[in-house]
Order: structure tokens, then sequence, then C-alpha cells
């Protein structure tokens, strides 16, 4: 079988700083690659110089972006700087277009029994368009919102064979909001490597360690709720002085808000709004082409809200490599994931719970699905930064509870959640995909040959 994988063209591919969507493409890719024939299509422009070729097994292929698109998306994010756009970037057509129909026609070439499509549904129509034959599947790996005008999802969706989503809140919410396409939209979680995640926590040595470490993973936006997490932690600090909080991610730029929150939900809208704000002055600095500042940055918001005692057992590590993160998640003794959206999958505790360590987090979309309350760690409703702390509180006050919590942790993840064993219920589902149109086929055949 020969299976392509097309990225959603905003993600880097290949480690170490390959992100939410790059980590399980690249594993993906790594897993298909054991049994099939696999090819992965990315945009040069997001691969931090990276350059194509063969990695684990699988074929990596860069097409650089045109003129034309840079400039549609350079203009389109800087408008967004100054007002509120209602279409997200990432269902519209105008995502780097080109891309796609260079990839479609690329495909064509190549003849693939299967084209696995993530995320860019806008993809879709063309690659089809020139690849008849193909049994499209695409996975998509966060909801979509009323602001991305499902009248043309649906439309899209119509070339589509199969619907994979990374979790029960996307496939159900997918089922509700586009209820045409049910009988072809299934769960296939993401997963973890477990070879990363090989070596047992040293539970023993964290006992004996004074100081207490709180650790979150992810990108530093206010849909992930850093700010709830440092109130928290100032509650947190003032009864346990020897604690400390690691932030290590993405800090670059807002993440858009109609990426991360439905428009039409008022209520959440109303808490995020000051961290969403339109700053005009970015937007002639960012046409200048200078560089802006922390002071027009959440980022900067976020080191507004400590105190000098405070700003001293909080650190910002900003991007590191895979293999860091891999000992942080180790490390620590708490992991702690406050988002305020709802998460379509969440990597981050997962991975946090693979190391044996226990998470603390928000019931935010399919975290409900992967993090099981007081079993492997504490959930708690967003926005409440008191029982963020409570829960973070109750860990690093009682070993036995961490150690416990942390070894159910790990032995979920390796019962639900190990990437084998998803690739493998991958693999069988495309080779069913392709055995149906296989019968088809044969069957026509049998009916030629009667007449």
């Amino acid at each position: 079988m020969k299976i392509a994988l097309v990225s959603y063209p905003l993600t880097v591919l290949l480690p170490p700083y390959h992100g939410s969507v790059g980590v399980p493409t690249y594993s993906i890719a790594d897993g298909l690659a054991k049994s099939s024939e696999v090819l992965v299509y990315g945009l040069e422009d997001w691969q931090m110089g990276a350059r194509a070729g063969v990695y684990e097994g699988a074929r990596y292929r860069f097409f650089p972006s045109t003129a034309k698109d840079q400039l549609i998306f350079k203009t389109r994010d800087r408008v967004s700087r100054l007002a509120q756009l209602s279409s997200p970037m990432s269902s519209s057509r105008l995502l780097y277009p080109s891309f796609g129909r260079r990839v479609a026609l690329d495909l064509a070439k190549e003849q693939c029994d299967v084209i696995q499509v993530q995320q860019a549904s806008q993809y879709v129509p063309v690659i089809r368009a020139f690849n008849p034959n193909a049994k499209i599947v695409l996975h998509i790996h966060h909801e979509w919102f009323s602001q991305c005008n499902l009248p043309i999802i649906k439309r899209r969706l119509r070339s589509v064979d199969l619907l994979f989503t990374v979790s029960d809140y996307i496939t159900r919410k997918t089922h509700r909001d586009i209820p045409e396409v049910a009988d072809r939209c299934e769960t296939m979680y993401n997963g973890i490597d477990m070879q990363e995640f090989h070596r047992e926590k040293d539970y023993a040595v964290a006992a004996r360690r004074e100081e207490k470490r709180l650790l979150y993973i992810g990108g530093v936006w206010p849909h992930k709720g850093i700010h709830i997490l440092l109130d928290a932690f100032k509650i947190v600090a003032a009864r346990c002085p020897h604690a400390r909080l690691d932030i290590v991610g993405s800090m670059g730029g807002i993440y858009p808000l109609e990426e991360c929150f439905d428009l039409a939900d008022q209520v959440s809208l109303r808490d995020v709004a000051p961290f969403f704000a339109k700053n005009p002055i970015a937007l002639v600095k960012s046409k200048m082409g200078l560089k802006i500042s922390d002071q027009e940055t959440y980022l900067d918001l976020l080191k507004a809200k400590l105190s000098r005692e405070l700003a001293g057992k909080v650190t910002f590590h900003g991007l590191r490599p895979r293999s860091e993160l891999i000992d942080r998640y180790y490390n620590s003794d708490v992991f702690v994931f406050p988002s305020i959206w709802n998460e379509g999958f969440g990597a981050p505790p997962v991975e946090a719970m693979a190391a044996g360590t226990p998470v603390v987090a928000t019931r935010s979309g399919a975290i409900t699905e992967t993090v099981k309350d007081r079993e492997t760690g504490f959930l708690v409703e967003k926005n409440d930064c008191h029982a963020l702390a409570d829960a973070i509180l109750k860990l690093f006050e009682n070993e036995t509870l961490r150690e416990r919590m942390g070894r159910a942790a790990r032995k979920r993840v390796v019962k639900l959640f190990q990437w084998d064993r998803i690739i493998t219920a991958m693999h069988d589902r495309y080779q069913s995909l392709c055995r149906v149109d296989s019968t088809a086929n044969s069957l026509k055949e049998d009916v030629r040959e009667a007449l």
C-alpha cells in the first residue's frame, strides 16, 4: 500500500522542534513506513532549514511557497492584529493555495492508494480533482467553529472517504454539526512513542528533594490559560515556599482568537477579550519590519502579574528541543495544563503521564478522555485558579499520592495511547477502505463477464 500524508502547511515536521501537529504526523509516517511506502508533503518555509529526504523510512518532500501565497498570508496576519477577523485561516481557501495545488499535481504522478490530509480541508477538493481513484482521509486535529462557514466545509467533505478525529470530543461535535458525515467520521487518537519514555520515573529521588517542581509545556498563548496558572501558582508558593514553576513552549505572538473559540460563545469571549485586544502600534511596527517588544505581547502581561519574589520562582524557557522536554517530564513532580479552550487532544498531559508524572488539568475538550480524574491526576473547571492551586497542593504535599497517581498515569498511557497500537489500527482501516474499492471493482468485472 502506498500512503501519502499531506501536512497542515504551518507545521514543523521534523525533530527536534516539531509541534502539536508535526509530532503526530512524523510519528504516523514513521509507523506506517514499516509496512507501506510513505510520502510526506510539507511547506518548506516552515521547516526551520530542514531538507527534504528520507527520514525513518518515509520520504519527505517540501515545496516552497509562492510570492503570492506569502503576500496573502502576511497581509491577512497583519490585518488580524488590527481588527478581529471572523473566518479562521485554518479553514480558509487563502491558506497557501498554491501549495495545495502543487501537492495535488505531484500526488497525481505518485498514484497513492491512500492520501491522508492533516486538518487542511481546503486542499481536499483540488487533491480529489487530480487523484480521482485514491482514498482520501481527512485527519481533524481540532474542532470546527461556527465561524468556519460550515456549508463550505460540508461541500469539501463530499470528496472525503473517511474522517479521522483525534478524540471522541471532536467526533461527537462533528456528528452534531455535520450529520451528513457521521457514517464516515470516527476517532483515531494521537499517541505516544514509548521508546521516548522507556525509563521508569525515580520517585525516591523526587521524594528526597526539598524543591517541588511544577511543569507546563505548550504554547504560551491566552487560550492555554497561563494567566490562570500564574494566579494559581501565587497561592501554591505562599503555602509551599520551595515550589518552582517551569513554563516551556513557544512564546511567539498571539494565537488568533478565531482559531480558539466559537465567536458565538459570548461567555468565553468576555473572559479572554483583554488578551486579544488589537494593537495598532504593533500593526504599524510589523508593517515597517520592526521587532515587536515584550510590552506588546501576552508574555509581558504574564510577567507583569509576578511580584519580584514570585518572578524568581517562575522561569519561561521558550521553545526547547524534544530531548529536553522528555527530561523535564521525568524531573517534574506535577504537570499542569490549565487550558481555557477545548483541547482537540492535548498531547503534553499524555506525555507527562507516560513519564509517570501526575497531571492537574482543566476539563477542556478531550482532556477528560486522557486524564482520569482522581486516578492519574486531578481535573478542575476552567478559569478557576483556586481549584487549580488546591489540586497542585494536594499532590505537592502527599508523596504517596503523587507516586500512586504517577504510576497509574503511565499504566493508562501504555494501555491506551501507544503509537504502535494506534498506527496498526490506522493501517488496518486503510486496508479495509481499499478492499471495499477492490471488491466493488471485482463485482463490476463479474457483471461485465456475465453480460
